[in-house]
């Protein structure tokens, strides 16, 4: 059987329509903002050891530790996995990461260690 023309490019279009609806990556932009490990923390200035998390699409800082992330893609809804280019006290370090954002807790994990924050207002 011979599928016209019309036809076979109506099964593409709903084909191709599945797929990128299956591949909708979770945009960077959610995980952007300020975290803390507790509220009251999210005030604190960063020239204290205690400061915030400032994230970015692009990376993030907190204290003295200043990181780009390199690679960073989606692999679901609301995690992404990636390396952190730092900058620590003027010491260069690469290593993995991976955000995972569930509502206003975001677990972030470099190298293998995982901590919580909270969604500073």
């Amino acid at each position: 059987m011979r599928l016209r023309r019309s036809t076979h490019r109506s099964i593409a279009l709903v084909a191709g329509s599945l797929f990128a609806l299956t591949t909708i990556p979770a945009r960077a932009a959610d995980f952007a903002g300020t975290w803390a490990a507790d509220l009251a923390t999210c005030k604190t200035a960063q020239d204290s050891p205690d400061a915030p998390l400032v994230l970015t699409p692009k990376g993030y800082d907190q204290h003295e530790a200043h990181c780009t992330f390199e690679g960073l893609k989606s692999i679901g809804p609301g995690e992404w996995s990636g390396k952190a280019g730092c900058s620590v006290e003027g010491d260069s370090q690469s290593f993995p990461v991976e955000l995972t954002l569930s509502g206003d807790i975001l677990t972030l994990t470099e190298d293998g260690a995982a901590r919580d924050l909270l969604r500073c207002p």
